[in-house]
């Protein structure tokens, strides 16, 4: 018996907000660090993938880069002609002569030059390989791929005048390199380094800005690129979360990696390699190039295999077969136009799954079940549509994975606290209010089981009784099992009465019932809602006096009186360890029931008392009847008689009149109120307390009481 109100108090105690703060960051913490976990990274990156394939951009590609592809088709067509790969390196000469004829601002080969052309039977491969370097050399802005490797190899010595001065020492150390043979070495404006590692998942997100070879740095080829159209002077800050040159910050992560912002599937103009040497023979022979020289002016053209038997694809997260290339194109254009994915701090991640987590463990615990259901699918609406819109407006990344797992286990979490928590309370209130409330009062109780104390409670409240008049001779003629045939049908629409006004059958009487209104759930309108229950059964009763012929449970209806009092009384779990009920005790319940009986003195049905009454004076008409005193208490009471709903008329006249006579009676004038009593009790009224009251009054004239106040006093329960 003492753990019970332990119980009761952590079931309340887990709700507070103040408790729900701690819990929401110490679950942050923990989603945080299994975040970290490469499982949980790549669902992230899945998360990425999906933001690009909804909202892919083209449109924003820099139109000044072009794409040269090594293709299928130029490689069958040169084939055909003879030319079988690889070609002579005297053909990208003539491409290098064609784009420095046009005016392009930059050449990018993704391709590697680390060994010498071969020998053919029309050329030597130092021929061809001169041709090419001189073609670099008069462009002067050509830039070549190069590629480190983990083993130890022949490092050129001239390729540190391609390192930028740096004094990082993060990076990862390579030691070897299979870089451009050292005609090209010597004629390039640059080398650029084309190492890239996809994730885990085999997908291209980001490369590497800076490399260490042995004690040097080198650049990314594209970030190569642009770092040469940059003010020479231009000094590179690094740190966490960004590179800097020149007040522009490029943001990296912790590992110096940049994470590039994919416009869509082929978004770059492109061009066949075969068209392009097509048009520098034309050019050389005066005649007109399939594509005009203005084309490729201040382009960036990049160079690469697209053909699928040079092995150079790769995947991102729109295609799993890209070329190589559409890297450094799309790195350029991020850089050029500064399209940058800005991934939001670990920090501000941290603190909106915090707080996602708190509004879900807050809702779940606060708010009753619909409306806290709206309320967390409104969460998970905002999350993701918080997420999409940064992300499509402003390309800034949250990490949805870290906030979609934050609702999850929050949500999980929470209602499985208030199973273990609040599920006996809701399951023990189901149990104890099933027999004695209609379905959707239970349902808002276990809403919330808060509203009410089973252990006991001091409440304001309204109590009906019913009885039956005669039951027992009613009874005599019946056989058992009829007998309670008909009462179960008889209490069927009497109960269904009190339920549908929110009352709570508390017992069965024998032959009527006890029923409580303002509870379990308090509420301030408990005596109306008594009434309109007695109301009712009283125009059914009407109704019924309109057939022809009764069924024994509708005659039973016809014989029905109810008692209502209004009061304090104390309502909750009362009876022993073996067997226990919610009911209510106090003078409040037994006036009532005492009520119920005075209606055999007056021959009425329905009796409320004076406390009843100052509650539903407005709402319906009743008549006051007189005032007793009941066995046993010294106070009396004023008690009324349910006549009709009060639609704003004025009051009947006999109602007056019953009045006036009751206010004679009072002051000792029976004989003058004897009168009136009598008119009453004639047609068209022919009512069955003036009748009565009728008779007290020749008994009193008969014999004179000693002392008269004026009130009746029974001394029978």
């Amino acid at each position: 018996m003492k753990k019970k109100p332990y119980k009761i108090r952590l079931s309340k105690l887990y709700k507070k907000w103040y408790i729900l703060l701690p819990v929401a960051a110490v679950l942050t913490a923990l989603i945080f660090m299994v975040c970290s976990i490469s499982f949980v990274r790549e669902t992230e990156y899945k998360f990425l993938d999906s933001r690009f394939r909804l909202d892919p951009v083209p449109q924003k590609a820099d139109t000044n880069i072009v794409i040269i592809a090594i293709d299928d088709y130029s490689l069958d067509f040169f084939s055909e002609n003879g030319i079988s790969w690889p070609w002579p390196r005297s053909f990208y000469g003539y491409a290098v002569d064609y784009f420095t004829s046009a005016g392009a601002r930059s050449i990018i080969f993704d391709m590697q030059f680390y060994e010498p052309d071969i020998d053919r039977e029309e050329t030597y491969a130092e021929e061809t390989d001169g041709m090419f370097a001189k073609a670099i050399e008069n462009n002067g802005n050509v830039y070549l791929g190069t590629q480190l490797l983990l083993d130890s190899t022949y490092i050129h010595p001239e390729l540190t005048k391609f390192s930028i001065p740096l004094e990082e020492k993060k990076l990862y150390k390579y030691n070897g390199v299979r870089a451009p043979i050292d005609p090209f070495i010597q004629a390039a404006r640059s080398i650029g380094i084309i190492n890239s590692s996809p994730d885990g998942d085999g997908v291209i997100r980001r490369v590497s800005m800076l490399y260490r070879l042995n004690e040097d740095f080198f650049t990314q080829m594209a970030f190569c690129v642009w770092l040469n159209q940059q003010d020479e002077n231009g000094k590179i800050e690094i740190s966490d979360r960004n590179i800097k040159i020149n007040e522009i910050e490029i943001p990296v992560d912790k590992n110096g990696k940049y994470l590039l912002n994919w416009y869509g599937i082929e978004p770059f103009t492109t061009y066949p390699f075969r068209a392009v040497i097509a048009s520098a023979s034309a050019v050389a022979s005066g005649n007109e190039p399939i594509l005009p020289l203005e084309t490729f002016k201040d382009k960036h053209i990049v160079i690469g295999a697209t053909a699928a038997g040079l092995m150079d694809l790769k995947t991102n997260p729109y295609s799993k077969v890209m070329p190589g290339l559409e890297i450094w194109a799309t790195a350029l254009s991020n850089y050029l136009n500064r399209d940058f994915i800005r991934v939001v701090p670990d920090g501000m991640n941290f603190l909106i799954t915090f707080l996602v987590i708190f509004l879900i463990l807050f809702s779940v615990t606060n708010l009753k079940p619909k409306k806290a259901t709206f309320f967390v699918l409104l969460i998970l609406f905002l999350i993701a549509v918080m997420n999409f819109i940064l992300w499509k407006n402003n390309r800034i990344l949250l990490n949805f994975t870290m906030q979609f797992i934050g609702f999850i286990i929050s949500y999980l979490l929470v209602n499985i606290l208030s199973y273990f928590l609040e599920g006996k309370s809701k399951r023990e209130i189901r149990k104890i209010f099933t027999r004695y409330l209609h379905t959707d009062v239970i349902s808002q109780l276990e809403d919330d089981p808060d509203q009410i104390q089973l252990g006991g409670e001091e409440i304001d409240a309204t109590v009906l009784y019913t009885d039956i008049y005669n039951f027992t001779t009613l009874s005599e003629s019946k056989k058992p099992k009829e007998l309670v045939e008909d009462l179960n049908k008889y209490f069927e629409k009497l109960v269904g009465m009190v339920f549908n006004n929110s009352g709570l059958l508390d017992k069965y009487t024998g032959d009527g019932i006890m029923a409580l209104f303002g509870a379990p759930i308090s509420r301030p309108d408990h005596a109306i809602l008594a009434c309109k229950s007695a109301f009712a059964h009283k125009k059914y009763c009407e109704d019924l006096m309109r057939k022809e012929k009764l069924t024994p449970d509708e005659k039973l209806h016809l014989q029905t009186r109810i008692g209502i009092n209004s009061g304090l009384l104390v309502a909750g779990n009362i009876g022993s360890e073996r067997r226990m009920d919610y009911t209510a005790i106090g003078d409040t319940v037994n006036l009532a029931a005492r009520l119920e009986g005075v209606n055999k003195i007056y021959k009425t049905n329905i009796i409320m008392s004076e406390s009843t009454y100052n509650h539903i004076k407005d709402i319906f008409l009743c008549r006051e009847l007189d005032s007793l005193r009941v066995k046993g208490k010294t106070k009396p009471t004023r008690i009324f008689e349910l006549i009709a709903e009060y639609n704003g008329k004025a009051i009947p006249d006999w109602i007056e009149e019953y009045k006036k006579a009751l206010e004679m009676y009072r002051n000792g004038n029976w004989q003058e109120a004897g009168n009136i009593f009598l008119e009453l009790s004639k047609q068209p009224f022919e009512d069955t307390a003036s009748k009565i009251m009728l008779a007290r009054c020749k008994y009193l004239l008969e014999i004179p009481p000693a002392k008269w106040d004026g009130i009746l006093t029974l001394e029978v329960k």
